[in-house]
């Protein structure tokens, strides 16, 4: 019989359900709880960044999400009640693939499918969401979290039961009205933009094409957008404008689809069906000042409720599409996710000190404060029907996103600490070469020296284990690094040596040769040329969410920062 759950997870929207994915996947276990006894409908946070491809990749997830999803539309702009296009564009034009990113063009799911898949990935670890169970209170202590929950009963016996029980941690995950933030007492600094609400939801409809994602009008007046989806003759909607009465269409269905009738082009032969999903919406901008308080930790729009002015979600989601804001909203709240499951996970199995925690604050506030600046600026400029609002390229894919400053990155081949007089960039330059705290590259043409057959790098990268990239290294740090890495927990670094195939014999060092788990010829140099690799740079580092952890010559440099993630046995 397994030891029950040590962590309590509030909330099983996309960013809750990928932290207890992150953690059971990483050896920890967890209970997760949602008030509501239904799963959630519509399409919500239905854009997937690059950046969130690679993290369910990791997860084992992402062939299952891309044979669901669909390729961003292009959009045509109209005039209110005209059918002829002003203009056609794509919102990210589409690029191939490289070796060292697989994933370069967003894609749409909508969110409820999204969440499918992850419990589906969570059932295989007999995992299943505690429905019905509400968060009423908690008390936190120096080691335990006292929670009071109420489980609700529907039905002829209609009722509810109090339980309380205590964990070692809890995670809040459970929206913008978080009962986890208001019970640990979090503050949330920002304001609510009511000027600039929104009515969204999802719509059966036929007679619009569903090859084009179709805008009507501009905000400054009135707006409206159909997106087709995954699902043939389900549209997401989205009605904005100063001269829209919101209140009433979200209240009011049969006024609602009058509206869209009236609006969009009268003389075509478009018939309204059942509104599946229907929201009232209101952009906020707002933000805890720490995700962490004590025991307590918040993850995705939980801690940050998003500018998500985005014509198709809620703010009680973490996710965001293809918006005026940019389509951030969901995809960062996936990365605080595995940001923090993987480091809970360490801690909770002692395998790393409570002092670890302490860094996902420290790595995400100020990506998600940029993120918070982005999507209000893309805001106001949809407001104010600026076209570049609607670009969905550059640093909106995420794959720049970085930590740079964390105290726990190490590079030696920057001058002093790497957290020292750098300059903080979150959302980054991809492009500028490869620095510790940065997105791990992938590589292509890679061989298993012994199967010989062909893998990918990323393949080699996720949680439980830290990847411990050995490029080359010189015949006489062999002997030192064996032993360095024969230190750590087992299980939690895997050693992946890569070769260049015409190498000298230094290239296959005595004793790293069989003792590392893998060693890859790197027939076609890419991974040499993604990674940057000079002469005496020969360890790379990376961690369980996909970061480079440490760049580093030796063994001296591996020690210096296992230090600072593992508890010496």
């Amino acid at each position: 019989m397994s030891a029950p759950p040590r962590i309590l997870i509030v909330g099983a929207g996309p960013s809750g359900l990928i932290c207890a994915l992150t953690i059971l996947k990483s050896g920890g276990q967890v209970r997760i709880v949602e008030k509501t006894t239904e799963p959630r409908l519509g399409q919500r946070g239905a854009g997937i960044m690059p950046r969130s491809l690679e993290l369910f990749d990791r997860l084992g997830i992402a062939d299952e999400i891309l044979n669901q999803a669909v390729v961003l539309p292009p959009m045509r702009k109209y005039e209110l009640q005209k059918t002829d296009a002003l203009h056609e564009f794509e919102l990210s034009p589409r690029t191939d693939p490289t070796p060292a990113f697989p994933y370069l063009n967003p894609v749409l799911l909508g969110q409820n499918k999204t969440e499918q898949t992850i419990h589906k990935a969570l059932a295989k670890y007999s995992c299943e969401v505690d429905r019905g169970v509400e968060l009423l209170s908690l008390r936190q202590f120096d080691d335990a979290v006292e929670v009071k929950l109420a489980r609700r009963t529907l039905g002829a016996n209609d009722g509810e039961t109090i339980e309380t029980a205590q964990y070692d941690w809890v995670i809040g995950a459970d929206g913008a009205r978080s009962a986890v933030r208001k019970g640990a007492s979090f503050t949330f600094y920002g304001e609510s933009r009511l000027e600039e609400q929104l009515v969204v939801g999802d719509i059966h409809m036929t007679g619009v094409s569903e090859k084009y994602w179709h805008l009507w009008g501009d905000a400054k007046n009135v707006m409206i957008t159909l997106r087709p989806t995954e699902t043939p003759n389900l549209f997401n909607f989205g009605i904005a404008g100063l001269n829209v009465d919101h209140t009433h269409l979200s209240s009011d269905e049969n006024a609602l689809k009058k509206f869209l009738l009236d609006h969009i082009a009268s003389e075509t032969e478009i018939k309204l069906g059942d509104i599946a999903w229907l929201s009232l919406f209101t952009p906020n901008i707002r933000m805890v000042e720490s995700p962490q308080q004590g025991r307590v930790f918040l993850v995705g729009g939980e801690r940050y409720n998003i500018s998500q002015a985005n014509l198709l979600t809620p703010c009680e989601d973490a996710g965001h599409v293809h918006s005026p804001t940019g389509g951030q909203g969901m995809n960062s709240g996936l990365q605080d996710a595995f940001n923090l499951g993987w480091k809970l996970a360490l801690v909770q199995r002692n395998l790393a000190p409570p002092s670890l925690l302490q860094t996902y604050s420290e790595e995400r506030i100020p990506v998600i404060r940029e993120m918070l600046n982005q999507t209000t600026r893309i805001l106001e400029r949809t407001f104010t029907d600026q076209g570049d609002a609607w670009s969905r390229t550059g640093g909106l894919l995420q794959l720049g996103i970085n930590c740079r400053w964390s105290s726990i990155v190490l590079d030696e081949h920057k001058e002093g600490d790497a957290i020292e007089g750098t300059t903080i960039d979150p959302y980054g330059d991809c492009s500028i070469g490869i620095r510790a705290g940065d997105r791990a590259p992938d590589a292509t043409g890679v061989y298993d020296a012994r199967s010989k057959l062909a893998q990918r790098l990323h393949s080699f990268f996720g949680p439980p284990h830290h990847t411990v990239l050995v490029f080359s290294p010189p015949h006489h740090c062999s002997t030192t690094l064996k032993q360095s890495l024969e230190e750590y927990p087992v299980g939690a670094v895997r050693t992946v040596m890569i070769i260049k195939p015409a190498s000298s014999s230094l290239a296959r060092p005595e004793g790293l040769d069989q003792d590392a788990e893998l060693v890859l010829e790197d027939r076609e140099g890419h991974a040499h040329v993604g990674y940057g690799i000079s002469g005496d740079r020969c360890i790379v580092v990376v961690r369980p969410d996909g970061i480079i952890g440490a760049i580093v010559r030796g063994s001296e440099g591996l020690q210096k920062y296992f230090s600072k993630i593992f508890v010496r046995a």
